[in-house]
């Protein structure tokens, strides 16, 4: 039987007026050559109530019957959301009756399956789903309520069709496109060589098949599909750098992030080459300053530096989980594939190829294998010099490939919105930002410069009202929306949530002795990202990027402390800028997140007050899983796990003695006697004096993360 076309799909089901000339413009302007979207939008303009056949009509065009296009598809799936929408949530046999058209339903009719708990929602029961689910679609109400049949303004219904463009907004979208045709679109976007399988290591791998086994079933089969093969992503012209596109390469970034449809979560490839001709290149040094080894590489990952990442992550995972009873709010490494091919000139080059034949990087060639040379000196001095013997150009090439290994990962719980750009866009500057610098345009509209606050705000936030203003510029509009009450209690609440989840964070790696040396809290790696959570939208902090993060495992002996407070104070830097200036400096992760949510002098003050307290109750949850928790104890040595009891009670000790230097002398040959009791090495005694000597100034700082907990403190644990 011949497929009906699209339009003919919904006109059958009942016979409408053709659009108003002004709405027909749109349309057309919008899905240009497809004219029976005109069809699909009167049919849908002219009902002003829910109607379960044209419901089913749209679930059938969603999913492409009749060959509608890919935005046509989308389209249908926003206007499903928008008939769902004039159903109350008690229409239970409406509800059944849709959600057996979109496979939710247990095959007992009875309640829906349990993967919608994997999905944020709580409860498989039909009424308690059905309101949960009302509510998920309520997200973009401002858009839905715009619409007034064929009284709708030409703005309004462009507003409509411009938010179906980016799928991942669109909720009912994942029970319309399967895995497959994601990632089929997703590879058109991308240029694709070919790759080896590279084996996360056995701590890696149980993070990420634990991680891996939590997801509903749609991003894992998205994620299973994508990292089959051992394909290399390659960032391309088709490649967009668009906000909430299906595909999107983050603007100033080398990676690409795969927004499924209907979806809160990202899944990040890490990383997918440089733009232009040649997407690999060798640097020692950048404008005069040496990039850090990780970025030498430059458009690629190095292997070992992505295993390291897994392995410290998947440890901090397991005693993160143990300590606060949820996910640690970092990065996941999926899977790892190594490369073999390079895309350069219209061809794929063998990597080898790539970086030694002077034919492929012409004039380019010479400088960068100074780069290289740099490099492979400055790596054979930290690491050896394995493989120095190796002759000739390919040889130099050979011991450059030993050092970094490039590698591509797939990574989950990962955000394109960093704190530092989110700041950028959030300033009164940004849409400029984004639509000139970012996007490359010269110009732009108000409308369109609307919808990327409303994006914004979306994120942040959530679930935001818009402001019942018309837009004028970003900062007014922006101001509006932030006036709304209910936009002011939620910026408040989801930025003491937000400062709090980076203490907690922070007060973890602190107890457990680690360190990042500020890559894991620089504002470029940590963000917040939106998310449908316990049946509610809200807005989270993730920290990503851990090649530099430092948790001991099971191997480390000794806790060296003058170490750790050297580069914890990193870390604090990062987090809330320097404590010993009246003001915070600028770019720490608590302005950027005072500059986002627009709080207020007062509301900006307490985030030192909420982080601290995130702190505290960190410390004392994770040594307790430390003392307490057989599965977090076969983590760490017996020796290692005595070093930090000891130190913790040394730093204790020091904080009631560090202000009379008399004390301060009684303190010093206390704690020498006591560790050569315990039969501490010298070398190590004297590392723990030292770290006290050059950072006391931090643990009086802190003093609270060692003191013994007050009643209060123990009660807002319990909490």
């Amino acid at each position: 039987m011949a497929a009906h076309p699209p339009g003919e799909v919904i006109s059958r089901h009942k016979a409408a007026p053709p659009l108003p000339a002004n709405l027909a413009r749109v349309v057309a302007a919008r899905f240009p050559g497809e004219p029976f979207a005109a069809d699909v939008g009167s049919a849908f303009l002219a009902l002003n109530h829910y109607d379960r056949r044209f419901a089913l009509e749209l679930v059938r065009l969603g999913r492409g019957r009749g060959g509608a296009s890919w935005n046509l598809r989308l389209l249908a799936a926003l206007m499903l959301a928008n008939q769902c929408l004039k159903l109350p949530t008690d229409a239970s046999e409406e509800f059944s009756s849709l959600f057996a058209s979109l496979g939710l339903l247990e095959s007992d009719a009875r309640g829906v399956q349990a993967d919608v708990l994997r999905q944020g929602y709580t409860s498989t029961e039909l009424r308690a789903f059905s309101a949960q689910f009302h509510h998920h679609l309520r997200r973009l109400e401002r858009t839905h309520r715009g619409l007034c049949g064929f009284e709708t303004t030409t703005e309004a219904l462009d507003d409509f069709i411009v938010i179906s463009r980016d799928p991942c907004k669109v909720a009912l979208a994942r029970h319309l496109f399967t895995p497959a045709e994601v990632v089929e679109r997703v590879w058109k976007q991308l240029q694709v060589s070919s790759g080896l399988t590279s084996p996360l290591e056995d701590l890696g791998e149980e993070e990420a098949e634990r991680y891996l086994s939590h997801l509903p079933a749609y991003e894992r089969e998205i994620v299973r599909r994508l990292s089959q093969r051992a394909r290399i992503y390659w960032a391309c012209e088709r490649t967009s750098s668009a906000i909430n596109r299906l595909l999107e390469n983050p603007i100033g970034t080398v990676v690409c992030v795969v927004k499924p449809p209907g979806s809160s979560l990202e899944i990040e490839i890490k990383r997918t080459g440089l733009r232009g001709s040649f997407p690999l290149s060798a640097s020692f040094a950048h404008k005069g300053e040496a990039v850090p080894p990780s970025h030498r590489l430059q458009g690629g990952a190095s292997t070992a530096g992505l295993r390291w990442e897994s392995n410290h992550a998947a440890i901090f995972s397991e005693v993160y989980r143990a300590a606060h009873g949820g996910e640690a709010p970092i990065s996941k490494l999926l899977a790892l594939a190594s490369y073999r091919t390079v895309p350069c000139q219209g061809r794929d080059v063998h990597l080898l190829d790539y970086f030694t034949d002077p034919e492929i990087f012409g004039a380019g060639h010479h400088e960068m294998r100074q780069q290289m040379k740099q490099c492979i000196s400055a790596f054979d001095q930290q690491f050896g010099r394995d493989f120095a013997h190796l002759p000739g150009e390919a040889g130099l090439t050979g011991r450059f490939l030993y050092h970094v290994l490039p590698c591509q990962g797939l990574l989950a719980q990962t955000t394109s919105y960093r704190l530092d750009t989110l700041t950028k866009y959030f300033s009164p500057a940004g849409a400029g930002i984004y639509f000139q610098r970012g996007l490359k345009r010269e110009r732009y509209s108000r409308d369109e410069a609307r919808r990327f606050a409303d994006a914004l705000l979306d994120e942040v936030l959530g679930i935001y009202q818009a402001p019942a203003v018309a837009y004028a510029d970003h900062a007014q509009y922006l101001e509006a929306a932030f006036a709304v009450p209910e936009n002011r209690r939620r910026a408040d609440r989801l930025h003491a949530g937000a400062v709090a989840d980076l203490g907690l964070l922070w007060g973890t790696v602190l107890a457990l002795g680690g360190f990042t040396y500020g890559e894991s809290f620089v504002g470029r790696n940590v963000g917040l990202k939106s998310a449908f959570a316990g049946g509610e939208w809200t807005s989270r902090l993730l920290s990503m990027d851990h090649d530099n993060l430092f948790v001991p495992d099971e191997d480390e002996e000794v806790f060296w402390p003058q170490g750790a407070l050297r580069t914890a104070v990193l870390d604090e830097c990062f987090i809330r800028g320097n404590p010993g200036r009246p003001k915070q400096i600028p770019r720490s992760d608590l302005f950027f997140l005072a500059q986002i949510y627009h709080v207020t002098e007062a509301e900006r003050a307490r985030g030192y007050d909420y982080l601290n307290e995130a702190m505290k109750i960190a410390s004392w949850r994770t040594r307790q899983a430390l003392e307490r928790d057989p599965k977090v104890r076969c983590l760490f040595s017996k020796s290692y796990l005595r070093h930090l009891r000891d130190w913790n009670a040394i730093v204790a000790d020091y904080l009631g003695a560090c202000d009379d230097d008399a004390q301060l002398a009684e303190w010093k040959a206390r704690t020498q006697t006591y560790l050569s009791g315990r039969k501490y090495d010298e070398e190590v005694i004297e590392n723990y004096l030292t770290a006290l000597e050059k950072h006391g100034d931090v643990v009086k700082r802190y003093a609270f993360l060692y003191l013994p907990a007050t009643p209060t403190s123990e009660r807002a644990v319990a909490a």
